[in-house]
């Protein structure tokens, strides 16, 4: 079995590590405190041991020292990634749906022998909007608006990330 391959990727932007990205989202559920190491180029957690970051590659020096937690406006950045990932992916799915609900009545109202029979209409609309709905939400949202999302999102994570690093060269 293959396990499935996390996209990374190829823009300079070091965040989200999968590791960074875990534990962020057990410190935002309350799971865990945001205490530990962390690089001190990308905020992956490093273990006590690690001298070099296994996502970014850095090593701890006098311009990125590990920190013990991660930064408040880089757990926002990644809150705002979400946010963006899931209107997305939310709104292409209620489309697909509304496809399916408009779809079905214009089959059922297209085809005069279904117009005149309230039953059969009735299975046919049914059956069209059981396998419409879930087919076009998710090809329309966990596709369509997946990939819009992510884009989006990362476009502004991308901005917000050079600021951020302006922002942290220049408090040193």
């Amino acid at each position: 079995m293959s396990e499935e391959q996390r996209y990374v990727p190829d823009d300079g932007c070091p965040l989200f590590s999968e590791r960074l990205e875990d534990h962020i989202v057990a410190v935002t559920r309350g799971e865990i405190p945001n205490r530990g190491r962390f690089c001190g180029n990308c905020y992956t957690p490093m273990s006590q041991e690690t001298q070099r970051c296994r996502h970014c590659g850095e090593e701890p020096t006098s311009d990125h020292v590990t920190v013990e937690q991660v930064p408040e406006p880089v757990v926002e950045m990644l809150r705002a990634v979400h946010k963006t990932e899931k209107q997305w992916v939310n709104g292409f799915a209620y489309l697909g749906l509304v496809v399916a609900v408009l779809g079905g009545l214009a089959v059922v109202l297209g085809i005069p022998y279904l117009r005149e029979r309230l039953l059969a209409a009735t299975i046919v609309y049914g059956v069209i909007l059981l396998i419409g709905s879930r087919g076009f939400a998710g090809v329309l949202g966990g596709y369509y608006g997946d990939r819009i999302g992510y884009d989006r999102a990362r476009r502004t994570l991308l901005a917000d990330w050079a600021t951020w690093v302006e922002e942290r060269a220049g408090a040193r």
